[in-house]
């Protein structure tokens, strides 16, 4: 990593990409969900989900999908929070032993998806979440170095066109106690089925819509200005960038745009492809602890923190500068001037798009102090997305980013 931008000339040396979640895409797609996920080798889904998603009766359709596709419901366990934590997976982990259940089905938003993942994790091998944090830590086929043995199949029906966590190798959640986010990401977290459905968004409230569509455009322009950037990345990046320019506004005025909102949710999986190159960055680095520490819904923070991150990283040379020059023209923004100038009128125009989204454009506004900015530096400093930022910030530059940000 370094700070002229030099990543991102010439032919990339090495790089590997990884895309092994069956996606399927369209209308009418979840009365299909038992006879999709039979492919994948389920006989016996525990479904995962939170209360509020119940309530709208989506489980019960997908419920019916299951048996439809003649499988059996094993339960159902719809005890996720908004903000999901170790204990959570770890109940939902005995649930699915409990109710002998051979496979999992989340049916939700980010925090739903991560939950089954982690919880699929230690319903295979055991242990806690904390036993597996880290990258690559799973048990492999040979003395750790083979491929990851299999987790039971998994399926899932997001619900929201945020996190991209259907098609990711990571799951991240809260570890309440030390007040953290903890991640586990290998290759067999992958889900092996994604079903997009924009029945699956119908009753997602505006704000929620907003904010997760802010998430899935993080991703797509951290993952576009990573070092770890590569030529599958950038396609996946950039259509990505596409569809939220012409999708999100559209989504999050009028529930009821089935085509805005499917639309999102590709956009959404798309951006999360890169994330075994780097789908990430030191947005993604302030935004954790901002949610770990205040609570603060993660999309939200990325909303406010992105811009920032962009001025920053604009500044660290020509070559860092030309990728932001390639989004800002994607998102019909002006790309002229110097590094500094480009970074300035992308960041900009996020603003404006959070401002008209009705999100917050300040962490002062979502409760986070200003006396908590030390905390914010240690917990960004520790995070492993700042390792792909496109320059590599010191303690004082995350600092400087807070106070801009506050």
């Amino acid at each position: 990593m370094g700070t002229n931008g030099a990543q991102f000339s010439g032919f990339k040396p090495f790089y590997q990409f990884a895309s092994p979640t069956r996606v399927i895409a369209g209308v009418d797609l979840i009365e299909s969900t038992g006879f999709e996920l039979a492919k994948e080798g389920a006989e016996r889904p525990l479904i995962v989900t939170d209360e509020v998603i119940r309530e709208t009766g989506l489980v019960d359709t997908v419920a019916a999908g299951v048996t439809g596709g003649g499988l059996e419901v094993a339960g159902t366990f719809d005890a996720v929070p908004q903000d999901s934590d170790t204990e959570v997976v770890a109940r939902c982990a005995e649930a699915a032993r409990d109710a002998g259940a051979d496979s999992f089905l989340a049916v939700g938003g980010g925090s739903v998806m991560d939950t089954a993942k982690a919880a699929n994790v230690l319903f295979t091998h055991g242990g806690t979440v904390r036993d597996w944090e880290g990258i690559l830590t799973l048990p492999r086929d040979r003395d750790g170095l083979g491929k990851p043995l299999p987790l039971a199949p998994l399926g899932a029906i997001p619900t929201t066109a945020g996190t991209g966590s259907e098609a990711s190798f990571a799951a991240v959640v809260k570890d309440r106690s030390e007040g953290l986010k903890v991640e586990i990401a290998d290759i067999a977290l992958f889900p092996r089925l994604a079903i997009l459905d924009p029945a699956a968004t119908a009753t997602l409230p505006a704000p929620i819509a907003a904010s997760t569509g802010m998430d899935a455009l993080t991703h797509a322009i951290e993952g576009y200005v990573s070092t770890e950037w590569n030529p599958h990345a950038d396609a996946f990046a950039l259509q990505a960038i596409r569809m939220i320019r012409d999708n999100l506004e559209r989504a999050v005025a009028d529930t009821g745009d089935d085509e805005a909102r499917g639309n999102m949710l590709v956009a959404a999986c798309l951006a999360i492809q890169p994330s075994g190159s780097g789908a990430i960055g030191a947005t993604h680095s302030m935004s954790h602890p901002c949610g770990g520490q205040y609570g603060v819904p993660h999309g939200v923070a990325n909303a406010i923190n992105l811009p920032w991150v962009i001025e920053y990283n604009a500044a660290g040379g020509e070559e860092i500068a030309d990728r932001y020059r390639v989004i800002s023209e994607v998102m019909d923004v002006g790309s002229g001037g110097a590094g500094t100038k480009v970074g300035k009128a992308l960041a900009d125009e996020l603003r404006a798009l959070t401002g008209r989204l009705g999100l917050p454009r300040r962490l002062s506004e979502v409760g986070v102090p200003e006396d908590g900015i030390p905390r914010l530096v240690e917990g960004a400093m520790g995070d492993g997305c700042t390792l792909v930022n496109a320059r590599e910030p010191t303690e004082e530059d995350f600092a400087e980013l807070y106070r801009k940000a506050l």
